[in-house]
Order: C-alpha cells, then sequence, then structure tokens
C-alpha cells in the first residue's frame, strides 16, 4: 500500500506541476493528459514504467467501481500503453568467450573452478549442484555412468548422462574433497559432495564472486556468472541436434516452453537452417519437375489488382518492417515509440480503407 501510495501522489505530483488547470480526476482526457503523461515516464525501465500504469489503472477503475464523485472517464489507460518487458533470463556466451571461460577454470586448477566447470559440463542450476550427494554418479552400463541430480527446484530427481571428460571430472573432485581438512567433517557435510579441499561447503555468494575473481582477465563487456553457464550448456545442446523433449528432461523443466526460454536461437542457427531447407526444397522441386512435365500446366488469369490495393498493400509492408524494427529495438523507450508510432499507422490504414 505504501507503493501504490507513493505511486498515486507521484502522478498527483506530475498533475500540479504540468496541468495545474487540472483539479479532479473527471477533467482528465486521454490525449491532453495522459498520453503527454505517458511520453513523460519514457525515462523509467519497462517493468517499473508498467507497474506505474497497472497501479494507476487500477487505481482509476476502482474509483469508477465504488461510484465516488470525482469518476475520470473510462479509457484513460489500456493493455496497449504497457511497454514490452525486458527479458531478463540469461543469454548463453558467445562461443569465443565460452572458449575463454573454460580455458580459465581448467588454468585455475582448484576446487571452485572445478565446481563451475562441472555447471558448464552438465547444465545444473547452482544450487543443485551444491546438493550434489557424494553417491550422486552412478553406473548405468558398461564404461558409462550417469549423475543423479537431487530433488531440487521443480521437487522431481533426474539423472544427466556424463561423458568421460565430465566422468573424470566428477572423480577429481571426490578425491580432493576435504583432503587438507586435518579433522573430521562435520556430520551436517558429510553426505555432500561439494566440500572444498578445506571442508567448507561453499554458498551460491561465494560462487558468485570466484566468477568473478576467475574471469576478470578476460577483455569483455559481457557480464559472465554461474547462471549463464546453465544456458551455455542448453544452446550448446540444441545446436548439437538434441530433440526439446530430451532437452526439457535433461535441463528439469516441466514444459518445453520453459526450455525453449533456454536455448538462444542466433542468427547464424536461422541462417543454416534456412539453407539446409533451400537445399531439400531444391530436390524436392527437382523430381515434381520431372515427374510433372508431362501433364498440361494451365494458368488462369490473375486478378489485376487496383491502386487502392497496392497503397494497402504497401502501408501492410511497412507496418511489417516497424513491428519487426520494434521487437529488434535494445532501447525501451524506441520500442514504445515504434509502438505508439504503428497503432497510429493502422488505423490509419482503416481510415485509407473506407476512403478509397
Amino acid at each position: 500500500m505504501s507503493n501504490k501510495r507513493y505511486l498515486l501522489t507521484g502522478f498527483v505530483a506530475y498533475l500540479r506541476e504540468h496541468h495545474p488547470n487540472v483539479s479532479q480526476f473527471a477533467q482528465l482526457q486521454r490525449q491532453s493528459h495522459m498520453e503527454v503523461w505517458l511520453e513523460h515516464i519514457l525515462y523509467l525501465k519497462p517493468a517499473s514504467r508498467n507497474a506505474v500504469i497497472r497501479t494507476l489503472r487500477l487505481f482509476f477503475e476502482d474509483l469508477i467501481r465504488w461510484q465516488w464523485p470525482d469518476v475520470p472517464p473510462p479509457g484513460l489507460l489500456s493493455d496497449e500503453d504497457l511497454a514490452p518487458e525486458e527479458n531478463y533470463l540469461p543469454r548463453p556466451l558467445p562461443h569465443d568467450l565460452d572458449q575463454a571461460v573454460q580455458k580459465a577454470f581448467v588454468e585455475a586448477d582448484n576446487f571452485a573452478a572445478m565446481a563451475l566447470l562441472l555447471l558448464r559440463y552438465t547444465g545444473v542450476r547452482i544450487g543443485e549442484m551444491r546438493a550434489l550427494p557424494l553417491n550422486a554418479m552412478e553406473h548405468s552400463g558398461p564404461h558409462t555412468f550417469t549423475l543423479r541430480v537431487p530433488v531440487g527446484k521443480n521437487y522431481s530427481e533426474r539423472l544427466i548422462p556424463l561423458d568421460a571428460r565430465t566422468v573424470a571430472l566428477v572423480q577429481r573432485i571426490i578425491k580432493q574433497r576435504g583432503c587438507r581438512q586435518k579433522r573430521p567433517l562435520p556430520l551436517q557435510r558429510r553426505h555432500f559432495m561439494m566440500i572444498d579441499q578445506w571442508g567448507r561447503h561453499l554458498t551460491q555468494q561465494s560462487y558468485s564472486r570466484i566468477i568473478k575473481e576467475l574471469t576478470e582477465h578476460i577483455d569483455t563487456s559481457e557480464h559472465i556468472y554461474c547462471h549463464r553457464l546453465r544456458h551455455t550448456f542448453a544452446t550448446e545442446m540444441a545446436r548439437a541436434g538434441m530433440p526439446v523433449p530430451a532437452l526439457m528432461k535433461l535441463l528439469g523443466h516441466k514444459t518445453p516452453k520453459m526450455t525453449m526460454r533456454y536455448v538462444e536461437v542466433a542468427q547464424i542457427d536461422v541462417r543454416q537452417a534456412y539453407d539446409q531447407a533451400l537445399t531439400q526444397l531444391s530436390v524436392i522441386r527437382s523430381l515434381q519437375t520431372r515427374t510433372m512435365s508431362a501433364l498440361p500446366v494451365t494458368s488462369p488469369a490473375l486478378p489485376q489488382q487496383t491502386a487502392a490495393d497496392q497503397l494497402l498493400d504497401i502501408m501492410a509492408v511497412i507496418i511489417s518492417l516497424l513491428e519487426n524494427q520494434r521487437r529488434d529495438a535494445q532501447n525501451p523507450a524506441q520500442a514504445q515509440q515504434l509502438h505508439r508510432f504503428i497503432k497510429r499507422m493502422r488505423k490509419a490504414g482503416y481510415d485509407l480503407n473506407e476512403i478509397l
């Protein structure tokens, strides 16, 4: 309630400064007041801006529903005023940076670096890595091993297949576990695998600090932290051809939708898939040409497009291009301005259709 009160008094302060003639909410108008206010708060981040808009919109709806004397007109704010919020899921590391980070872990050659490598090689969450029991690595067949991840975020166990590189890493972690501890481990730590050579069970904050220390020499503008290793693993598996249902089980997700949010489809992936589809399509067309060449082909005359239809098609293409530009915009303020311009373009298209 304190937060809502702060946001509402901020809106009232804005009205007093920029629209001193407005003394009642009933005097508010969409074009004269609200659209100008929406432009005024573009400096806020999308999540903060949407919180202000939702709070004010709910306040107006409450006034109308409660039938207060100072009732604002309906429709002052709508869902279209909400900004597209940023996707806060981490992105995978670029390939060159990923190789540099792994190299830094290998060269560090300490327990924390090996733990971070295990995150990168298996895609487990950092909390799951810390909770691994000492017997987490199990035989699943001749010369094959799996890692049993304990019950965690989704309240279910899962098995992760391990390659020879990861098996050797886990064996080395177990070998160095508490090797410099002079006293027996406390009872509450004895069942954990991820105990460092001094007998400590490092916290998530400690791993976050260590990964910054190990990668601070890498010259990059990217922010490197633990959860990005999981996303890098997921994207690597997807690019290698692992089906989404299998990747979903591997990552411990309940729905494919979450798995697809973890996997970044880069532009190079789109180009490769497009070239592969074109190659297959050319083969199909050549087969169809040889098979259907003997059949008579009749092509009925296509109706000629009128000048009005051509104008409407041009406007549709422009709107489509602007939508692509809005989706790719890195600046939230620019994306919001494009969103408003596209709305005006669509309305102009409707008006033009009626005129023509």
